[in-house]
């Protein structure tokens, strides 16, 4: 199966697409580069047309930043770019990535899947995660998070046409794009990941985001973060029980 490969990558960065290129060049891959979108340059009315800020203050700790914003658009703008082409899947990845020589089989993997699938992680580049064993595919072992959540980050994964339109039917979001992966139930898009993990995150790039705004100096609810931690344990509990 041949699956397209987006990098998402701004246009200012151009140092983190010449190693991400380095990367994926160095195993046979291309890849299409998707122009992100740039925090700076955002107007209001711009957020305002996806961002709703109401159901953030409600249901997230922190009211994001213009950089976080950007990078859930810009992840959007992929989703739609696969949408838009005849694939049936694309790999979509940011540009601060390293690549294993492992990266080049998952289009034979994936060939080898039912097509009930939405969104497969392939990287876990912050805490580790428990996961459960569903089957071996290709290289790799398919697997689902029932017993914890789908890792942090989203620097590398696959997603599917039907996960793509799923993901887009949320017109406005109020949490991060990597967060809203974990919340799998609200938006009907189900995560499995892809071990072993073949992309993380090179560690040694400054923060896109960050350089935007700094989201340690937005304010914190720490009430409302323990209400949703509450709210997300017993729903993802509910959740992976309809898994078993």
């Amino acid at each position: 199966m041949m699956l397209p490969v987006y990098v998402i990558n701004l246009d200012r960065s151009r140092e983190r697409l010449q190693h991400a290129s380095q990367q994926l060049h160095s195993i046979g891959v291309d890849f299409t580069r998707i122009a992100a979108i740039d925090g700076r340059q955002l107007s209001d009315a711009e957020i305002d047309r996806v961002y709703d800020s109401e159901r953030n203050r409600q249901r997230f700790y922190a009211s994001l930043t213009r950089g976080e914003i950007a990078c859930y658009m810009s992840h959007r703008k992929a989703w739609q770019q696969l949408l838009d082409s005849p694939a049936q899947a694309a790999v979509i990845l940011e540009d601060d990535i390293m690549v294993s020589p492992a990266f080049a089989e998952l289009g034979a993997a994936v060939a080898t899947l039912s097509d009930d699938w939405h969104l497969l992680k392939l990287a876990q580049p912050f805490k580790p995660k428990q996961h459960y064993k569903l089957a071996d595919v290709g290289a790799f072992t398919l697997v689902d998070y029932r017993t914890d959540k789908p890792p942090m980050g989203a620097c590398g994964y696959i997603l599917s046409r039907s996960g793509a339109a799923k993901l887009l039917a949320r017109k406005r979001f109020f949490r991060p794009v990597d967060v809203d992966f974990q919340w799998q139930w609200e938006t009907g898009c189900y995560v499995h990941g892809l071990l072993p993990y073949c992309v993380d995150n090179t560690h040694q790039h400054g923060s896109d985001i960050l350089d935007v705004e700094d989201r340690h100096l937005k304010d914190k609810s720490a009430w409302r973060r323990f209400l949703e931690q509450w709210r997300f344990y017993w729903q993802n509990r509910r959740f992976c029980r309809t898994r078993d």
